[in-house]
């Protein structure tokens, strides 16, 4: 039988292979108690959270330049 935490990282692992970054993020958050110092764990974790992050930060710019496009087509 898997642990609370074990099925969380296998959460977040299933998360990964379909790209729902946010989601694994989480569930890597629930699952870190469970794995302490684990080296393997924590660079999946910390590499999905940059990943998130870069991704959101592309989101944001990506709805900036489309704003200012938009301003300057119908300025």
């Amino acid at each position: 039988m898997l642990s609370a935490h074990e099925k969380a990282y296998c959460r977040a692992l299933l998360a990964l292979k379909q790209k729902d970054y946010e989601k694994a993020a989480q569930n890597f958050e629930s699952a870190a108690p469970g794995f302490g110092t684990n080296s393997e764990f924590i660079l999946l974790y910390q590499t999905t959270r940059l990943l998130l992050e870069i991704k959101r930060e592309l989101a944001a710019t990506a709805d900036l330049a489309a704003t200012e496009k938009e301003i300057i087509i119908n300025g």
